[in-house]
């Protein structure tokens, strides 16, 4: 039989412990040998539209180009947040929307012809409670054409605080299991995804650091659970941003830009590769 005592847990309580958990799971990781067998990082210039291929070298980008050609497939979708992802031929999408309180729906949808036609929105997160509007990082995906699954990561204001979380379909995306927690913290950031079979690596700008950093997660149960968090991935004395990740078999490449975002010179690109132990 239950304590009595449990039903006095209220949520400040619940929201508490998850973000205990969700830190010491990140810490442990610190304690132990690394999961990774990272190469040496090495550097390159990084251009608008760059993309990560797995074996850590830099091509074009064609979703992000196609992101700004295509026909949205939701008429109120934040400028700049609409990101694609394709697999076994068809495109997926995942977007903001803003609600009439200014939090927003995260939301996603497919297409079979480029486009022309889109399925009804399906909802990955409802759960934003901040009034930034459309203010606020893209969403990340990635369409696994192995499994099936479409993974989902993001940055929101969620019930048990803000942080960075991560969602995901089986079936297509036609419905996405409840969000889980990659890491809590204020600087809501970027992140990048990528999966294959098994493997779900996501790369994110560190929600906690005081000088921006990236960091990593990693699951071996296809979003299931992640076993594993690495910070920093980057150099502890500079400024990384904008993180991309790249997945195939045990390889794993992470990239990152290197410098202040406000110099008004090209951009530099960090990237880290390894292999999963």
């Amino acid at each position: 039989m239950p304590h009595r005592g449990t039903a006095r847990l209220g949520s400040a309580h619940i929201a508490g412990a998850l973000r205990a958990v969700v830190a010491m799971a990140g810490l442990c990781v610190a304690c132990t040998e690394s999961p990774v067998a990272w190469n040496d990082t090495r550097s390159g210039k990084m251009l608008v539209g760059d993309a990560l291929a797995p074996d850590g070298t830099l091509g074009s980008d064609s979703m992000a180009v196609l992101a700004t050609r295509i026909a949205p497939p939701d008429p109120q979708v934040c400028a700049g947040s609409l990101v694609l992802a394709r697999a076994r031929g068809r495109l997926f999408a995942v977007w903001w929307r803003v609600r009439p309180d200014s939090g927003a729906l995260l939301l996603a949808a497919h297409t079979d012809d480029g486009g022309r036609t889109w399925s009804a929105p399906a909802a990955v997160d409802t759960t934003d409670r901040s009034v930034s509007g459309c203010g606020r990082a893209p969403p990340a995906i990635a369409a696994d054409s192995a499994s099936g699954y479409v993974h989902v990561a993001f940055a929101l204001l969620g019930r048990e605080g803000p942080g960075l979380f991560y969602a995901h379909s089986m079936d297509a995306g036609a419905t996405f299991h409840a969000a889980v927690p990659i890491f809590y913290g204020d600087r809501l950031g970027r992140s990048s995804v990528a999966s294959d079979g098994d493997v779900v690596a996501v790369a994110f700008e560190d929600p906690n650091s005081r000088a921006p950093r990236i960091g990593i997660a990693l699951s071996r149960s296809m979003g299931h659970i992640f076993e594993e968090r690495l910070l920093p991935i980057s150099d502890d004395n500079e400024i990384a941003t904008r993180p991309m990740v790249a997945v195939h078999g045990r390889q794993l490449a992470v990239a990152w830009r290197r410098g202040d975002p406000s110099d008004d010179v090209p951009d530099v690109l960090a990237v880290r590769t390894g292999m999963l132990r």
